[in-house]
């Protein structure tokens, strides 16, 4: 009697990443596919910092400081005793509020304005 095997489709889970940057998405992904909105992950400013920020940690502390990252308002951060943390909507919303531009010109332009 033959069996035919069941396979079963799956998600990835965060240790079939193999760089850093993509297992922090995978961790993110998998809390958002457990039923948890994005204001409710909160990420380490380790995980922020370079892996969906692209600039370094002391950037980013320097950013808690002063209010500005990268010539925009810095990201809302949650204090939580000694522990930084960070709303994923909160990232979500600063990546969507930069600037786009069709291309390099059309950046030039806006920063000769």
């Amino acid at each position: 009697m033959a069996t035919t095997a069941h396979t079963e489709t799956t998600h990835p889970t965060p240790e079939t990443y193999q760089t850093e940057r993509g297992r922090v998405l995978a961790e993110i992904l998998e809390s958002q596919r457990a039923g948890l909105a994005p204001h409710l992950i909160e990420l380490t400013e380790r995980q922020v910092f370079p892996y969906l920020i692209p600039c370094s940690i002391r950037t980013g502390r320097d950013a808690r400081r002063t209010g500005v990252l990268l010539g925009s308002p810095a990201p809302a951060f949650v204090k939580r005793g000694r522990s930084i943390r960070y709303r994923f909507s909160d990232i979500q919303s600063w990546l969507e509020g930069a600037d786009a531009y069709p291309s390099t010109a059309a950046a030039l332009a806006s920063e000769s304005r």
